[in-house]
């Protein structure tokens, strides 16, 4: 642009008349603006914005609003002027911008693989005219101008990484050749400079040598072309430091490697004539093959159109050749179809923005305007993420989509600083802060689609999911408490459990209770399959034989007076006192589980020497007591029950433990899981280093020993 960054503004008035015939609203826009003009480059200039868009060939309407987005101008204007002075387009168009300007410092910029995808289409869904994306992408342009005035190098750099991220693919999408290439190199210069300043020395060391050579081939082509009759513009190529740094990358080259770096592009009148002119081409120079493309009868899917080929020319140099009609070069270059598929490596799969694009393009190209269709709906978290939902999503969407547990928790939210209901719907660039209660508590009608509460089925989903689990433990639960009342009853120990499960086909314990509690198994079946498993006799009679055997062989009858050694035979350490190896004890004859080992000052033993004198055993530890086991009883409350398994067995391993029994409840204040777990381990097993161990696990909040 022929004018300063702080050029006078009545020079930018004179010039937006003179070049819109003498259009009063452009001259009145013009002066607006320039009545508050701060000197201030870093920020976008609307007339010399403005005077950008004429180059496209924008309408008036949004030359106009381009002047009047002014940044300097928000806050300043009353739409309802606006739409008196102007009209309702243009007024349109300038709220529609000034609101683009609001979610500039809104949003966080980020590195997300597919955040900068997503602010693109948050840009596109907060306009209704595809015109206020011209404005904005011509306003970022004068931004990049002045940003080497921006003295702060970290917002210099992320302006420059947004543009080449965000705003150079919309424009490159919209077939804004032109923006796109300054936009890209400016942003460049920013982010890699010195990669920058030696591409852009190469092209510049050798400019006098390569303008000289192009010269003479453009002499002796278009010499051949006259000679052929083919009318034709036969000019040098513009190079764009980017492009040529994105070709090096893609293609592994040295920048004397780049066949475009020496290139001609032919202009003709007809679509004859490019084919004429092409063979004129390849019979003046030794053309190469594979590097021959015809976009013509095959154009890309957006439309583009050439011929590409690329030749040995005068000292058997490689020059690149283009070969297009006027009316496809300015379909290339001034915003009516970009060749973009080829410049981002993209395949033939078309993803369903960038076909949006190209249908706004297609309107822009007939001279109209178009409202982008949207089909998602963009939020911001407080800390300025952006999170992309279902067009119809409300709050509570939002806040399953933030974490399943804020779901459960959410009581209401507060959208753009004001409390709103969950039932909520958002609207494009909402800025979404969940309220939340201690505890979950959903509520059944949430996974219901006619309530209105969650508009993803997803979502329901994870509700429904909520309660199916909280069923669960509460039959669970109910199961539980009836078959251990039946167990007890019925004096089935832990072996004949185990045949009862096997016999009725279920793999644990807690799928038997969940069974019986949710009725899928009737307790008169489980009663007469327990009956079935009582009736032949389990209870080990050892330990009361060798009493016998001992009376009648003179032994004493009192503990004191003899010492029965457990060598091979059943015997536990009570869960009281939990003596270990070494420890003095006594035996106690159970029914059904062989012998209960009570230290000898255990307040149980003592009690139970006065009840059953007779079944009291005076008792010495085996020869080998690790291969005795011990049960160990522990309370967990859990916060991931799930994670909590997937960590357990590397941690039992090494105390070779084992889970022998487990059942589990939610607490319903708290949502924690409370756990109650029985492990079996050596008798001379490290028990609280076990529960140490237990303790330091991620999902556990705390543990117990029962």
């Amino acid at each position: 642009m022929r004018y300063a960054l702080d050029a006078p503004n009545e020079s930018l008035c004179s010039e937006l008349a003179e070049r819109t015939a003498g259009n009063t609203q452009v001259l009145a826009a013009c002066r607006l603006a320039g009545s508050v003009w701060d000197g201030v480059v870093t920020r976008a200039r609307g007339p010399r914005a403005a005077l950008d868009l004429l180059e496209i060939g924008a309408d008036i309407e949004t030359v106009q609003a381009c002047v009047l987005a002014d940044p300097r101008l928000q806050g300043k204007m009353d739409l309802a002027e606006l739409r008196r002075d102007y009209g309702e387009v243009v007024a349109g168009q300038v709220e529609q911008m000034q609101r683009l300007l609001q979610l500039g410092e809104q949003y966080r910029r980020d590195q997300q693989a597919d955040w900068y995808e997503n602010l693109r289409r948050l840009l596109l869904s907060a306009i209704s005219d595809v015109r206020v994306m011209l404005i904005q992408l011509v306003h970022r342009l004068e931004r990049l101008r002045g940003l080497a005035f921006e003295p702060d190098l970290t917002k210099r750099r992320a302006i420059a990484a947004e543009t080449l991220d965000v705003y150079a693919p919309i424009a490159h999408r919209l077939g804004l050749g032109q923006i796109k290439w300054e936009l890209e190199d400016l942003a460049f210069r920013h982010l890699e400079p010195e990669i920058y300043k030696r591409i852009a020395h190469l092209l510049d060391e050798r400019r006098t040598e390569r303008e000289a050579y192009l010269l003479r081939v453009r002499t002796t082509l278009e010499s051949a072309l006259a000679a052929a009759g083919i009318k034709a513009r036969v000019y040098g190529r513009p190079k764009h430091i980017y492009s040529i740094w994105g070709k090096m990358q893609r293609k592994k080259l040295s920048f004397d490697g780049l066949f475009d770096v020496r290139a001609l592009r032919v202009e003709v009148d007809t679509l004859q004539d490019c084919y004429a002119a092409l063979s004129v081409a390849h019979s003046l120079f030794s053309p190469i093959e594979a590097e021959y493309d015809d976009y013509i009868a095959r154009p890309k899917e957006n439309g583009y159109q050439s011929l590409h080929t690329a030749v040995h020319a005068l000292d058997d140099k490689v020059v690149e050749i283009q070969i297009r009609t006027r009316a496809m070069h300015e379909q290339a270059e001034l915003g009516v179809a970009a060749h973009w598929r080829y410049k981002e490596g993209g395949g033939h799969q078309e993803d369903p923005f960038a076909a949006e694009l190209n249908r706004l393009r297609q309107a822009l190209a007939a001279g109209g305007t178009a409202q982008p269709r949207v089909e998602d709906v963009y939020v911001f978290t407080p800390q300025g993420d952006i999170i992309a939902l279902p067009l119809g999503s409300t709050v509570l969407d939002y806040a399953y989509r933030v974490h399943t547990l804020v779901g459960h928790r959410c009581r209401g939210a507060k959208i753009n600083g004001q409390i709103v209901p969950i039932k909520t719907l958002l609207n494009q660039a909402d800025q979404v802060e969940i309220l939340t209660q201690p505890t979950p508590a959903p509520s059944r009608e949430w996974g219901s689609a006619q309530a209105g509460f969650l508009h993803s089925a997803s979502a329901r989903a994870k509700v429904r999911n909520w309660f199916h689990r909280l069923d669960q433990t509460a039959a669970r639960d109910a199961g539980a408490v009836y078959c251990d009342r039946l167990f007890r009853r019925l004096g089935l120990n832990r072996q004949a459990q185990s045949k009862l499960m096997s016999t009725l086909k279920f793999k644990s314990l807690d799928a038997l209770y969940e069974a019986v509690g949710d009725h899928k198994l009737d307790t008169n079946s489980l009663l007469n399959a327990a009956r079935a498993v009582i009736k032949a006799p389990e209870q080990e009679q050892e330990p009361a034989q060798q009493l016998k055997n001992t009376s009648r062989s003179g032994a004493a009858k009192s503990p004191e007076d003899a010492v029965l050694s457990l060598d091979g035979m059943k015997a536990q350490p009570a869960g009281c006192c939990q003596p270990r190896p070494g420890d003095p004890v006594l035996a106690f004859i159970t029914r059904g589980q062989g012998l209960k080992l009570h230290k000898q000052d255990c307040a149980n033993i003592r009690h139970l020497q006065a009840e059953f004198p007779a079944r009291i055993l005076a008792v010495e530890w085996p020869s080998q007591p690790t291969h005795w086991a011990q049960l160990l009883k522990l309370d967990f409350l859990l916060e991931d029950v799930a994670r909590f398994w997937a960590d357990l067995g590397p941690v039992l391993a090494p105390f070779k433990a084992r889970v022998v029994e487990s059942r589990s409840r939610l607490e319903r204040n708290s949502g924690l899981t409370d756990m109650a777990v029985t492990f079996e381990l050596p008798a001379a097993g490290d028990v609280s280093g076990l529960i140490k161990r237990l303790q330091a696990l991620p999902a556990v909040e705390s543990v117990q020993r029962v």
